[in-house]
């Protein structure tokens, strides 16, 4: 899915009505169900959580989140397995 939600990630996963959410933030961030207009992710970077890989930012990446305050977004990229 690739949805920006307020909080600063993509959205992971939909409601019965189809509407997106964030799962990371639902419940402790209001801007986890509210939709955001994508940001301009030219010329950025994100960094897995874990192994720190690097690969041009996009909201197509998984769990990936917009970090505009620090040089370069997040995301994680499978290196732990995914469940």
């Amino acid at each position: 899915m690739n949805v920006m939600m307020k909080c600063g990630h993509t959205a992971q996963a939909v409601d019965r009505e189809g509407n997106p959410h964030c799962v990371i933030c639902y419940g402790i961030h209001p801007g986890a169900s509210v939709v955001e207009s994508p940001p301009n992710l030219s010329g950025r970077f994100a960094v897995c959580y874990m192994c720190k890989q690097e690969k041009p930012s996009s909201v197509k990446l998984p769990f990936f989140e917009y970090t505009p305050a620090k040089d370069k977004d997040r995301f994680y990229c499978g290196c732990r397995g995914w469940d």
